[in-house]
């Protein structure tokens, strides 16, 4: 019996968090769909990886999302592969890959939101306007289903848009545990980054970027070694060189001067997860849709202190382990409440967030599309 032919588009199959949910979930499909993915900007590791597990890739370059000529391409790669149903990600996908499934006549096409305050990243606040105003007509016009990674996403993204509920839905991320396994000894990691045996770890993993707290947790580990020095706060996470000498410049004259470690990108982040005592989530609210270290932190049991953030909050009502502080909140009475909170069960966590249960819950809402699409047009 013909599977039916899914296709995602997303810009790069490069590390990151979208990426890796998409590396993921994916191969958990494929025995109930012909599953593909298109890029259209970069190709990236996991393009090249993701046909060892039953997913075929492709690159369709387009010169900006409005690209004509590309988006016909596309769309002729979906007539080519008879596609049922086209799944895209994020601003530059949502336009490109609908219009494209659109000219090719897939019957279900779906969106999907990653983040609620950079989702409409232009820098000036008409082009934003702009770019709201076009996606909006996009889904209005060929989008059956438009996806979001948490309450506070679909919300923000109603109110901008006025589109209707029913066009709107929640599909929380998943981790994939099994591949979180460490496979380092903490004690040996430990010694690798010169940290004292007695010392408490401070974790924070994430692109070095605007929104990421970078600013909040430079003066959060300075205040807290200004206090005790039997704290190190290990920081994982790419960046320029530039900024990552100058931060390390700063720290430099914190405590005992080597408390503070910035590692540069690791894929090996399930053993600095292992490593940590405590999981530190400075991110400005607004700017995560469903954090996924928050989630790879929590499936390693750490007990997390966080700014105050939606998204972390929805963690939260199935992971007690979480102390949220504002910025008024002095950085070491945070830490030792965060330190001393209980140990949680896991259960309704990995329930909700494993990625077998994104798995499944991703393959019923395709199912249920393309039954209702069959519903409304039977000859097909």
């Amino acid at each position: 019996m013909r599977k039916p032919v899914l296709f995602r588009v997303t810009n790069n199959l490069n590390i990151g968090g979208v990426q890796r949910r998409i590396r993921s979930v994916l191969p958990l499909l494929t025995d109930t769909f012909d599953v593909h993915v298109v890029t259209y900007k970069d190709k990236g590791i996991f393009w090249e990886e993701l046909p060892h597990h039953g997913v075929q890739t492709h690159f369709v370059p387009l010169n900006g999302k409005w690209d004509m000529g590309g988006i016909r391409r596309m769309a002729a790669l979906f007539r080519q592969c008879g596609t049922d149903i086209v799944h895209t990600h994020s601003l530059g996908g949502n336009i490109s890959g609908i219009l494209a499934a659109a000219l090719a006549k897939v019957p279900v096409r779906i969106g999907q939101v990653h983040h609620r305050g950079v989702h409409w990243y232009a820098r000036s606040p008409l082009h934003r306007w702009k770019q709201k105003a076009e996606e909006t007509l996009i889904h209005r016009l060929f989008t059956d289903k438009v996806l979001h990674v948490s309450q506070e996403s679909l919300d923000y993204f109603a109110q901008q848009t006025g589109l209707p509920s029913g066009k709107l839905a929640v599909l929380h991320n998943g981790v994939d545990f099994n591949a979180m396994l460490p496979d380092t000894d903490p004690a040996a990691l430990r010694a690798s980054l010169s940290i004292a045996r007695h010392k408490t770890i401070i974790g924070f993993v994430g692109r070095l970027v605007e929104g990421k707290g970078v600013e909040f947790c430079m003066e959060f580990a300075k205040q807290c070694l200004a206090a005790s020095d039997r704290y190190a706060f290990v920081i994982v996470g790419g960046a320029p060189e530039e900024k990552l000498r100058s931060l390390r410049k700063a720290a430099s004259g914190w405590g005992d001067g080597a408390s503070v470690v910035f590692t540069g990108e690791r894929k090996d982040v399930a053993n600095f997860y292992n490593l940590f005592d405590l999981y530190f989530f400075p991110s400005d609210a607004e700017w995560e849709g469903m954090p996924g270290v928050v989630l790879e932190a929590c499936s390693f049991g750490l007990p997390v202190l966080a700014r105050e953030t939606a998204p972390v909050r929805e963690i939260s009502a199935y992971y007690p382990r979480i102390l949220f502080m504002d910025d008024n909140t002095a950085p070491p009475a945070a830490l030792e409440a965060a330190l001393r909170l209980p140990a949680a069960d896991q259960l309704a966590f990995r329930d909700r967030f494993s990625i077998e249960a994104m798995a499944e819950r991703t393959r019923a809402l395709y199912l249920a599309l393309l039954h209702n699409r069959a519903q409304e047009h039977p000859a097909r």
